[in-house]
């Protein structure tokens, strides 16, 4: 996908002569690269260290993919050398069970194992809908529902 860029003036020519550093920064900030598109969906701080040391501890060996990104702490060591150090936990996989009744008081969802299992709604209490009457209405939805279940 090639995209066509107005530049202001012209800089260099067709004999590859360089360009203005600032016409070049310009290109890539509205090119689609992630940290193009990182900085100009928010701020952004760039900030270059020119002949420093990087050490990356990773949890998978080798260098890391093009595009990447680790979660983790970078710590400046001293004056030339920094570490990276990538999060130990893996993220928790949130599991979204599939809602088979969805009620004002109660939602029932479907396990992958088959059954079923019901989760409370929080209410919006006032004076005139209190605790009691969600609990009713909550019975009578369990209620409603539970006629709908096949017994096995």
């Amino acid at each position: 996908m090639r995209k066509d860029f107005i530049l202001r003036r012209p800089s260099g020519s067709g004999k590859n002569e360089p360009k203005v550093m600032s016409e070049l920064l310009e290109e890539f900030f509205q090119s689609s690269e992630p940290l193009a598109v990182a900085f100009r969906n928010r701020q952004v701080f760039p900030h270059t260290e020119p002949c420093i040391d990087l050490k990356l501890l990773t949890r998978e060996p080798g260098r890391m993919h093009v595009g990447a990104n680790l979660n983790g702490n970078l710590t400046r060591d001293g004056r030339d050398h920094f570490t990276f150090i990538e999060d130990a936990q893996e993220r928790k996989l949130v599991r979204r069970y599939p809602i088979v009744y969805k009620g004002y008081c109660i939602n029932v969802t479907r396990r992958p194992d088959g059954s079923l299992l019901p989760h409370f709604r929080l209410p919006q209490y006032s004076k005139y809908y209190t605790f009691k009457d969600f609990c009713r209405e909550a019975a009578e939805e369990l209620l409603f529902v539970a006629g709908f279940i096949e017994e096995e």
